[in-house]
């Protein structure tokens, strides 16, 4: 996004802006608040040998340190059994020590290591395990009988006067929660302002639209009614004409025989060739009358 829309969107939604960073100042605050700090302070005890362990003599015992390393190792085992921890979570739930070998030198050094969620308690559990050093030492040469001459010593080589906050974890989880409600304060800025131009442009659109429609006569709602009277059906019909054409029956034509021919023709005085071929013309015209009515 350029910085001009950018700048843009932020004045034109100040309030959700406004809004959103008051809400994030709180929220980074409460996530300051509800991380507790971690308080570490640190003690350092080095072991020394007995007076014993020179032949020629009593001798610098820094210079016979040689060979302790396990007795450093087995005096913090001791100092982190179960009793010890319980005695310690009384006074802070939040403790977290530890006495073991400082790696940082081959010497036979003790690092006493304690942190806590106030400095008051982390040097008061401090000062317990400093103190709880020499008295485990001298317990485990004595359960073992080892005179007063050939036991092995401890003695204070550093010790913190105050513990100090260590680590992150407030200055990070504000930091985040602050990142995330800048970020989502920005975003819904920005959906809204988007929501808005784009209802703005539609409206814009439709507007335009509007204008450019041509203008058309509405059709003309008057229309005339359609005429209600109609002419009634004549329930007067006329009857069916009775009458029929007569049948005329057909009957058969009556045969003119030869002897119906000779009764019919009147006796004449003629000579008798004559008559004769009278009668056969005669005969000709019933046999043709016959045929035409078969």
């Amino acid at each position: 996004m350029p910085m001009q829309d950018f700048f843009g969107v932020l004045r034109r939604r100040w309030l959700i802006v406004l809004v959103g960073f008051l809400m994030t100042v709180g929220l980074s605050g409460a996530a300051y608040w509800f991380f507790k700090p971690t308080y570490e302070i640190t003690g350092t005890v080095l072991l020394l040998p007995p007076q014993s362990a020179s032949v020629a003599g009593p001798i610098n015992p820094y210079l016979e340190l040689g060979g302790l390393q396990q007795l450093v190792d087995l005096i913090g085992v001791s100092l982190t059994d179960q009793s010890t921890q319980l005695e310690l979570q009384a006074i802070s739930k939040d403790v977290d020590f530890s006495v073991k070998a400082d790696v940082r030198t081959s010497s036979p050094l003790l690092l006493v290591d304690v942190k806590d969620s106030t400095p008051e308690s982390a040097q008061r559990i401090r000062d317990i395990l400093m103190e709880r050093i020499p008295i485990r030492l001298e317990a485990m040469q004595t359960r073992l009988n080892i005179t007063a001459k050939d036991r092995v010593t401890s003695t204070v080589v550093t010790l913190d006067r105050e513990a100090e906050e260590v680590g992150k974890n407030r200055l990070c989880a504000a930091v985040v929660a602050g990142v995330a409600g800048l970020s989502l304060t920005l975003l819904v800025a920005a959906l809204r302002d988007a929501r808005r131009l784009r209802r703005a442009r539609r409206l814009i659109e439709d507007d335009n639209d509007a204008l450019s429609d041509p203008v058309t006569e509405p059709a003309d709602p008057v229309t005339e009614p359609a005429d209600p009277v109609t002419e009634p059906a004549d329930p007067v019909t006329e009857p069916a004409d009775p009458v029929t054409e007569p049948v005329v029956p057909v009957t058969e034509p009556a045969v003119v025989t030869q002897a119906h021919v000779r009764d019919r023709v009147p006796v004449s005085p003629v000579t008798a060739l004559g008559d004769l071929e009278a009668l056969e013309a005669l005969e000709e015209d019933v046999d043709a009358s016959n045929d035409a009515v078969h």
